[in-house]
């Protein structure tokens, strides 16, 4: 009849003695937590401007940095404190193989990175989405006090083709999670933490219409009497960025007076010639209404043709006649 009590008694003591156990164990994993609650952080990211006047004839690759910014007080002291920054793609986007863009006119998009490191090798990572990379680690100690304030360099680049679309280009990056907590090796695969998320910030650039233009020498070679016409042209090439609307426009020379009346000068005497746009030379080129001739931009170089002409004249004296012309085109 008394066995039973004393079977019993023991399992008792053993089940409060486990039960003890677990409330020690609770209360030891419980005590960083409610260190690190009591801890007040913040994190920004500076916006940039990458630049506002950026031609894509020229621009090609365009480096800048921003700065981040992660503050901690009431920390637990002579403890190691590490943050995860995670960047996703942004408003720009992505290809889906981890290269971001910016956004710009009608969709247009331009390429765009956020690295790690000022090699522009390793992109800034996001460990929800591992396409972009690995996360960079951002470890600090408070040492024996209880705030930690981090400054951490965030490399950019914008890459330009001649092809892309001219106008205002931006990113924004709203609601990141920037992952920070005690002891955090690696930052590789962490979704879990306390969560600072700093305010929007953006990087943006403003890539502006652009032309170049060369053509050329008009060369009539050696002529004798001028009782004929006599004809010459060239080449001219002009590059517009894409999508710009262009008119190239040639002035009269130094001593003409239209386009079919510019003068090539020797000694104080002249000989007459015009230019002109088709090979017939029925339409002058010059300035003004209808005298000019454009088109589109496609980014690449677009050919050109001068089509010149001495038409008969009386013949001056011998000699090396010469002009100059100046080619200006208008976008």
């Amino acid at each position: 009849m008394w066995s039973t009590p004393f079977a019993v008694s023991p399992w008792r003591l053993r089940l409060m003695a486990l039960a003890g156990l677990l409330v020690a164990t609770f209360v030891w994993l419980g005590a960083p937590s409610s260190a690190q609650a009591a801890a007040s952080c913040t994190a920004s990211v500076s916006s940039v401007n990458l630049g506002s006047t950026l031609s894509p004839l020229t621009a090609g690759t365009v480096d800048a940095t921003a700065n981040l910014n992660f503050s901690c007080t009431g920390l637990g002291s002579l403890l190691s404190y590490s943050l995860c920054p995670n960047l996703d793609a942004g408003s720009g986007g992505s290809n889906g193989a981890g290269q971001r863009y910016m956004t710009g006119p009608g969709g247009a998009t331009v390429a765009f990175q956020v690295y790690q490191d000022a090699a522009r090798t390793q992109p800034w990572g996001s460990s929800a989405l591992l396409v972009f990379g690995t996360v960079p680690t951002i470890t600090a100690s408070p040492g024996t006090g209880t705030t930690i304030n981090v400054n951490q360099t965030v490399y950019l680049r914008l890459t330009t083709t001649t092809t892309t679309v001219p106008g205002a280009y931006s990113t924004s990056f709203v609601g990141q999670n920037f992952f920070w907590g005690l002891n955090l090796l690696t930052c590789a695969g962490v979704t879990i933490g306390y969560a600072v998320v700093p305010a929007t910030f953006t990087f943006s650039a403003t890539l502006i219409p652009d032309c170049t233009i060369s053509t050329g020498n008009l060369n009539f070679g050696n002529v004798g009497v001028l009782s004929a016409a006599k004809d010459a042209q060239t080449g001219m090439s002009v590059t517009c960025t894409k999508d710009t609307p262009y008119a190239i426009g040639l002035d009269n020379g130094q001593q003409g007076t239209s386009a079919t009346a510019r003068r090539m000068k020797a000694a104080g005497q002249y000989v007459t010639y015009g230019i002109y746009k088709d090979e017939a030379r029925a339409s002058p080129w010059g300035t003004g209404a209808g005298l000019t001739t454009g088109g589109s931009g496609t980014g690449g170089a677009q050919p050109l043709t001068l089509y010149g002409r001495v038409p008969a004249q009386t013949t001056p004296s011998p000699g090396t006649y010469g002009d100059q012309v100046i080619a200006t085109v208008t976008y």
